[in-house]
């Protein structure tokens, strides 16, 4: 019988576990490209710590001329977005997408190649043990 509780009743033990500060840390990085490019160059790039798990947040992307900047974005391996020409920063959520250790998050760009672009690109994620 729980305490305070009627008779035909049953007591139910509930454990909360709270990650502590140790366990995560900030994940993710910040670059910028400034150049007049025909090639994919890369902006930043994040790897996933050895023995941790990535959290990918978001991704942002910030142009001076948004009309010649063209990005591509690889999710470890995956090619998740070519060629995308974007027409304002807005950035791009992903919530808790999970990534092994070792595992590359890349963001890259290029201009046609006689315009010079001024990109910067923000990946915003955590590590957990």
């Amino acid at each position: 019988m729980a305490h305070g509780a009627p008779d035909y009743t049953q007591q139910v033990q509930v454990v909360i576990v709270q990650a502590q500060p140790a366990d995560e840390s900030a994940g993710g990085a910040a670059g910028n490209f400034n150049l007049a490019n025909a090639g994919w160059t890369e902006v930043v790039r994040w790897t996933v710590t050895p023995l941790r798990t990535g959290e990918l947040k978001e991704i942002l992307i910030i142009s001076d001329n948004y009309d010649k900047t063209i990005v591509k974005i690889t999710i470890d391996g995956d090619v998740w977005v070519n060629n995308w020409n974007p027409t304002s920063a807005m950035p791009i959520i992903f919530e808790d997408l999970r990534l092994a250790a070792g595992s590359i998050v890349l963001v890259e760009a290029h201009s046609d190649g006689v315009v010079t672009i001024d990109v910067d690109a923000i990946i915003v994620g955590k590590e957990v043990v």
